[in-house]
């Protein structure tokens, strides 16, 4: 039993040197230096206080990082990437239509006079904004192994749109007329603003020089005001998965 006892001793002392050089790294890593990474990600866009409005849909970022270590495993993380998002559209028009005539039988006299119905219908659209994007986080990543890391952050980012368009397909009227396709810019007053801001937040996983995270952002300022056909203002929310490389 005493040898089985040393024996015991002995493997715990041998082991706690590593089980402290592990936690210390999960909370300090003494390898930690600045790098590059590349990102690509898919964006769900959706319409923060858009209602029925507006629908999400499906959009995409590329882009780069520089990640900055700041002390123990905290760093700061700006980016910069190249981002066209689209949100699905929705809003009423009217149409004056004249009614089926009454076909009954109309015996002697005058037949009365038929009224239009003015008619409310819905016509679908998407928004397609293009424009650059810049987060800015600030993270903390614990490290399991050398190889092995897993990052949460958070931070503010910025949108900066140079392109914003309403797209509408072709339809047909209740009365049966055919309104062709377009497309026009949004920007301007009563429209799309240059600039928004949006909290972002999410977690990280990294294995060696591969990346993959799933990151939340919450539209803190206007997109959009309120305009004629789109007739609510929204604030942008993404739902995002991205993909990375470190160099």
């Amino acid at each position: 039993m005493k040898i089985l006892k040393n024996i015991a001793i002995a493997a715990v002392a041998a082991a706690a040197p590593a089980a402290v050089s592990a936690a210390s790294l999960a909370v300090d890593n003494p390898d930690n230096h600045a790098y590059l990474g590349v990102r690509a990600a898919v964006d769900v866009s959706s319409a923060a206080n858009g209602g029925a409005y507006y629908s999400s849909k499906a959009g995409f970022s590329v882009g780069g990082i520089y990640n900055l270590p700041i002390v123990a495993n905290f760093y700061f993380e700006p980016g910069l990437s190249l981002f066209y998002d689209t949100f699905g559209t929705m809003h009423f028009q009217s149409e004056e239509i004249m009614p089926t005539p009454d076909t009954g039988a109309i015996t002697g006299g005058t037949a009365e006079p038929v009224e239009p119905e003015e008619v409310l219908y819905k016509v679908d659209g998407s928004m397609r904004n293009l424009g650059f994007r810049v987060p800015l986080k600030f993270g903390y990543h614990f490290d399991f192994a050398e190889d092995l890391k897993v990052h949460v952050f958070t931070g503010p980012q910025v949108n900066l749109s140079l392109m914003a368009r309403y797209h509408q397909g072709a339809y047909i009227t209740p009365s049966g007329h055919r309104v062709a396709s377009h497309s026009e810019s949004i920007f301007g007053t009563g429209g799309f603003k240059h600039v928004d801001f949006q909290w972002n937040f999410g977690a990280g996983l990294q294995y060696g020089d591969y990346y993959v995270a799933v990151e939340g952002s919450l539209g803190i300022t206007r997109m959009k005001d309120a305009a004629d056909y789109l007739v609510r203002d929204l604030r942008r929310d993404l739902f995002t998965i991205t993909l990375g490389y470190n160099f």
